[in-house]
């Protein structure tokens, strides 16, 4: 994951909330072997969460290098491979069923119904 290594060790510029704190609530996941803290309306909430995993962020946000990082983690075809991983991105970002559902719908709704253990984290 070396080049996504800063998105995910960068500390979040915590700026000021609805709360009138100044502080967010952020929520530790395990990301592979990372852990990372991520805010917790972006993992509770279906609305924020597709705003940033979108395929708007993986055309424009991503860089080419990041892309091709992630594309190492899709099926691999024997033919057109490019192009079939391509055309997988966008069923996969406009919300199609992959046999037992959307990945991404999946994710979020794990991500907004488990709470983890400390234990998962050590």
């Amino acid at each position: 994951m070396d080049s996504l290594d800063h998105m995910l060790t960068d500390p979040l510029e915590l700026g000021p909330c609805g709360d009138g704190h100044g502080t967010r609530i952020m929520e530790d996941c395990l990301l592979g072997g990372t852990r990372v803290s991520l805010p917790e309306d972006l993992l509770e909430d279906p609305e924020i969460f597709f705003d940033v995993v979108s395929l708007s962020t993986w055309q424009e946000v991503l860089s080419d290098s990041q892309r091709e990082h992630l594309q190492q983690f899709l099926p691999h075809f024997p033919e057109d491979g490019i192009e079939q991983q391509n055309e997988l991105i966008l069923a996969l970002f406009s919300g199609e069923n992959f046999r037992f559902g959307n990945p991404l719908h999946i994710a979020q709704k794990l991500f907004r119904d488990t709470e983890p253990a400390e234990s998962d984290f050590v």
